[in-house]
């Protein structure tokens, strides 16, 4: 795909550069918003508040690609007009089967939102987990550091995160179950 788009779209680093609402340099700029690239294909960059940090590109993990996804998501909800820098509620045209939705158009110009806003990435942390027992945690909100705790308080937050990331609840007691069984008799190295 990469050596589909113009000399512009590739990074330094083979991934692909994107606007600020995900959409990749297109070569004929009437496809521009027919393409989007996240997670760890984009080269997005990181916008910082602060002056003197300069703009840097964002990490390929899977929080930034989440992120970008939900960002995504509710561009194409809210029925965009993305062929448009900036992307701008779509006006006229409206359809029975709820394209252009009037009520959605209204309700985004009461919030102000006639042009889409550009992605803004918002770091919850890290966790690492370390083996053994142990884990690094390091809790913010954006630049805001909150908790950071490494050893076993790391490991039971890592614990307690990765559970509630779980989408479903029986994916939640297998995965309670499986460290309870592994606790009591160990790892199962038969299938190594």
């Amino acid at each position: 795909m990469l050596k589909q788009l113009p000399e512009e779209a590739r990074s330094r680093d083979g991934r692909v550069r994107v606007d600020p609402w995900m959409r990749p340099p297109m070569p004929d700029g009437a496809e521009v918003g027919s393409l989007f690239v996240l997670g760890d294909a984009a080269a997005a960059e990181h916008r910082s508040e602060n002056e003197n940090d300069g703009d840097s590109l964002l990490p390929s993990t899977a929080q930034v690609a989440g992120q970008q996804g939900a960002f995504i998501a509710r561009l194409l909800d809210r029925d965009y007009d993305l062929t448009h820098t900036p992307p701008h509620v779509q006006i006229g045209n409206m359809t029975e089967d709820g394209i252009n939705d009037p009520s959605m158009t209204q309700w985004l110009k009461f919030r102000g939102l006639e042009q889409a806003p550009p992605f803004g990435f918002l770091n919850l942390g890290m966790l690492a987990y370390l083996g053994g027992g142990e884990a690094l945690s390091q809790v913010q909100v954006g630049d805001v550091n909150l908790l950071s705790w490494a050893g076993s308080v790391g490991f039971l937050l890592w614990r307690s995160v990765y559970l509630v990331k779980q989408v479903a609840t029986k994916n939640r007691v297998l995965v309670t179950f499986d460290w309870i069984k592994s606790a009591i008799f160990g790892r199962d190295i038969t299938r190594l």
